[in-house]
């Protein structure tokens, strides 16, 4: 309790940020440039304009030889070094404490409680490796006061001396980010219709679907609304078994632990939640996955379990059915690949994949567009963009474009200038078109599946 009320005094603190400070965005909530908070640009709503960063951070430690965080991928603001990312990492429990003396790191402390203090009399020290550059390194080569998008990050805490920062001998845990190569060129057009597209969803939708989407795609949104959806969330203590997954998701992307929200372990509710159909399954899965969240693996709901649910639901043709021998669905068969790309190596998954790939190509009409229920649908074919790219499969690949037109120019025709996506052409904007728009269009501008 007493770590999760300091995470949401963090997560409102800074969402309250003076006009003069960097914004945060709702994908982590990233530490800010200043600790100064302003009631009144609180009160107004007013946000500061920043852009973000991408970065691959990890910390290891070389006597257990194992890692305090493992690699994994934030959105950080522009003009980040490492004290405001080691400062991310305390807010929001990736650590338990961070001590510094100016740029040198003092102590950390892992989510375990577990203290590693920095002492060169006896050879304990931090080492910081930014691309494979070691700091403190050579004379006159000092740490960068800022990173920059695309690098990699790694602390190593070396003890008696006998640090080793090459980890190429360590295993991994599995956060590998598919990237799709072969790649459409990223236009302006594409550009504008998420910018403003991210714009109509947080001025028109508050809930946890949207809340992730404006997450998933490093969003702002201003702490009313944050507060608004996490409080219905807080609240509704009984979710059935699809909004308990989108509420996971929604918290994860607010840059807050679904393990420890508001007295909850959301993930523990999810563990023994009886009847999962292939719906939730796919949710569940997606949710577990998008913070790499420990499942154990004789839960009633494991990783494995949630695997077999939704391959059961692999018709003859190759498309997924909410029912065995039902009509395959798109819209389904293109997120139940969103949930199987991560296990795309085992040699069950491997074909249930390829072939809903293959009934996947066969079901787009002309145009490029994907149908539901009979009528071209931008949720279905956004959902075909999403799932290519987590799996990463380029929208240059021939199964998937006609002519010169391609699974992009084919979204494009249910954007609305100025403001959202529809489901039908010529209609107006909603907020399930729009969202499952925004995040195939992110998929497609960073190379990656932004629900990771």
């Amino acid at each position: 309790m007493k770590r999760c009320r300091r995470l949401l005094s963090a997560l409102l603190a800074l969402l309250l940020l003076s006009g003069g400070s960097v914004s945060v965005p709702s994908s982590i909530l990233a530490a800010a440039a200043s600790d100064a908070v302003s009631e009144s640009a609180a009160e107004s709503g007013e946000e500061s304009a920043a852009s973000s960063i991408s970065l691959t951070v990890s910390i290891f430690e070389n006597v257990g030889r194992r890692w305090l965080l493992s690699p994994t991928q934030l959105s950080v603001p522009d003009g980040t070094g490492l004290g405001s990312l080691l400062s991310v990492l305390n807010q929001y429990a990736f650590l338990e404490d961070v001590r510094m003396d100016g740029s040198e790191i003092l102590s950390i402390t892992d989510e375990d409680g577990d203290v590693f203090p920095a002492n060169p009399s006896v050879g304990n020290n931090w080492i910081m490796v930014v691309n494979g550059i070691e700091y403190p390194g050579e004379e006159g080569l000092t740490p960068p006061a800022a990173f920059s998008d695309g690098d990699t990050v790694q602390l190593v805490y070396e003890s008696g001396g006998t640090a080793e920062t090459d980890l190429s001998a360590v295993s991994t845990p599995d956060r590998t980010l598919s990237s799709a190569t072969g790649s459409l060129p990223w236009e302006d057009s594409y550009e504008y219709a998420l910018t403003t597209g991210s714009s109509w969803l947080r001025a028109n939708v508050q809930t946890p679907f949207a809340l992730t989407v404006l997450g998933a795609c490093g969003v702002t949104v201003d702490h009313r609304y944050l507060t608004q959806v996490l409080r219905e969330i807080s609240e509704d203590t009984s979710p059935s078994g699809t909004q308990l997954a989108q509420d996971i998701l929604a918290v994860t992307f607010s840059g807050i632990s679904a393990e420890n929200f508001s007295g909850r372990d959301l993930i523990a509710e999810m563990l023994p939640y009886p009847d999962l159909g292939r719906i939730e399954s796919i949710l569940g899965l997606i949710a577990y996955d998008s913070n790499q969240y420990e499942i154990p693996t004789d839960a009633l709901n494991s990783r494995s379990a949630m695997l077999n649910v939704i391959m059961a639901g692999q018709n003859e043709d190759g498309g997924i059915a909410q029912v065995q021998g039902e009509e395959s669905s798109v819209i389904l068969t293109a997120f139940a690949l969103i949930s199987l790309a991560p296990y795309r190596d085992d040699a069950t998954v491997g074909p249930c994949i390829e072939k809903a790939l293959q009934w996947l190509a066969g079901e787009m009409g002309e145009d490029c567009l994907f149908s539901d229920q009979q009528l071209p649908s931008c949720t279905a074919t956004g959902a075909v963009i999403l799932a290519l790219s987590s799996l990463s499969v380029p929208l240059t690949d021939e199964r998937f474009t006609v002519g010169d037109q391609n699974l992009l120019t084919a979204l494009m025709q249910f954007y609305n200038e100025g403001t959202g996506f529809s489901e039908r052409t010529g209609r107006d904007p909603d907020a399930e078109a729009t969202g499952m728009a925004l995040l195939a269009l992110e998929s497609q501008r960073t190379g990656r599946n932004p629900l990771v």
